[in-house]
């Protein structure tokens, strides 16, 4: 009789219990989850941002003067794209040629002087963008990428492929 009620007692299943392993899991499915939501609303998928329309302005800095000729075919109303992700970054508002100009040290009279650099100019593109306000009021996501100035950017337009910096930002008032 006692083998009966020993061998029912083994047969009946154990309850649940928690070890070691469970809880590693538990906390490797909250980190996966934190870290997805973290991607998704820092992406600006879910960030509900104020949009606004922005003029920001690349220099391309020392270019070559063989250059020229394509980047002057470069229009005022012409798409600019991200070169690398293919996404549309904006309308070029206006392109402006100038001087590239180089600090040289005059070593008579011990000064740094702003001289023309021989056979360079000096590009700057403004372009106009619909944009999402991040948090800081100079930081600004077009098509879910960040803007803001400093940041190096690679473009391209229907006529000339570059890269440059985002030298300004302004927030504009569309009429």
């Amino acid at each position: 009789m006692e083998n009966k009620e020993f061998s029912a007692v083994k047969t009946q299943k154990k309850l649940f219990r928690f070890n070691i392993t469970d809880v590693f899991l538990i906390i490797v499915i909250i980190a996966a989850a934190s870290v997805l939501i973290y991607i998704v609303t820092g992406t600006g998928l879910l960030s509900g941002g104020e949009e606004v329309t922005i003029l920001y302005t690349i220099e391309m800095g020392l270019v070559r003067n063989e250059f020229l000729p394509a980047i002057n075919k470069i229009m005022p109303g012409d798409k600019i794209t991200d070169s690398v992700r293919s996404y549309d970054i904006g309308e070029i508002q206006q392109v402006r040629i100038s001087a590239g100009m180089v600090d040289a040290t005059n070593r008579t009279k011990g000064i740094v002087e702003r001289k023309p650099h021989p056979d360079h100019s000096r590009v700057l593109i403004t372009v106009k963008a619909k944009a999402k306000r991040e948090g800081n009021a100079e930081t600004y996501l077009v098509n879910g990428r960040l803007k803001m100035a400093g940041v190096q950017m690679y473009f391209s337009t229907p006529h000339f492929m570059g890269y440059g910096m985002c030298i300004e930002i302004e927030e504009i008032t569309e009429e």
